[in-house]
């Protein structure tokens, strides 16, 4: 894993900057990220657009897939309907997920069938100024995303924490071929920006 040191100031405001690294993984091992990537990891975005930009705009994913593969989606654990009218802000937690099985996973689905059902839990964009610029959201991904999208959003980036990045250099341990997280990371309190290059 190369470890390169970026800018330890605050890029936006206050928030603290992190140091960088970058690791190479052969395809058959991505799923050593799945269980952080459900949990939940943090990504830069630029904020106070909406999360069809978010999406396909900044992630680059394809509108074709946003629109047939991810049938749900959640922000702030509520489900969405409208890709155009709900905005992206700091801290947000955005949940992407294929189609999910049975009336629960119907239900869910973004302006399915069922959609009506759950009008007391959807998202609505409240009103309001929203922070403009770069910030962090929290992203997490299920199911048949995790393989599908997982290259790209870990190529793209992901904000780890020491932990996290004790728990992924000991997962990673196994494997004679993947390089160690780079030294000292594990008790530092910066935080990491990781880039994962799948190869294979």
């Amino acid at each position: 894993m190369g470890h390169e040191e970026t800018d330890r100031g605050a890029p936006r405001g206050s928030r603290p900057g992190f140091d960088s690294a970058g690791i190479e993984l052969p395809r058959d091992r991505l799923s050593v990220f799945f269980p952080l990537l459900q949990r939940g990891v943090e990504v830069l975005a630029d904020l106070g657009g909406p999360l069809k930009e978010l999406l396909c705009g900044q992630f680059g994913i394809d509108e074709e897939y946003v629109t047939g593969r991810i049938t749900t989606i959640f922000l702030d654990n509520r489900p969405v309907d409208d890709l155009e009218r709900t905005l992206i802000h700091e801290g947000a937690r955005v949940t992407l997920s294929a189609a999910m099985p049975g009336l629960v996973g119907a239900t869910m689905r973004r302006s399915g069938f069922y959609a009506a059902f759950r009008q007391g839990i959807s998202h609505e964009e409240e009103g309001g100024e929203l922070q403009a610029g770069e910030g962090v959201i929290r992203l997490k991904l299920f199911n048949l995303l995790l393989p599908e999208l997982g290259p790209l959003i870990l190529g793209r980036g992901v904000i780890l924490h020491p932990e996290q990045v004790e728990v992924l250099r000991n997962r990673l341990a196994g494997g004679s071929d993947i390089p160690a997280a780079p030294a000292g990371v594990a008790g530092d309190s910066r935080r990491v920006l990781l880039k994962v290059t799948c190869t294979g």
